[in-house]
């Protein structure tokens, strides 16, 4: 597994930045979507693994973080 993200989105909203990266994994891929504010980060969500990059990235745009975003 890959520990640098293949691709990565992001989308802010005043004090709020919640990025997203996919990464490679043994069997396919996986996408997590993490939100900071005030400093601090916190995972929101993590995929199962996925077989391709694209279907990993359709992942994250199906997140109610991003689903309105222009990410």
């Amino acid at each position: 597994m890959s520990e640098h993200a293949l691709e990565v989105l992001e989308v802010s909203n005043g004090s709020t930045h919640v990025f997203a990266g996919v990464y490679a994994a043994n069997d396919g891929f996986f996408a997590e979507i993490h939100e900071q504010r005030d400093g601090s980060i916190r995972r929101l969500g993590k995929s199962d693994v996925l077989p391709t990059q694209e279907s990993a990235v359709a992942w994250i745009q199906s997140r109610p973080w991003f689903k309105h975003s222009a990410a």
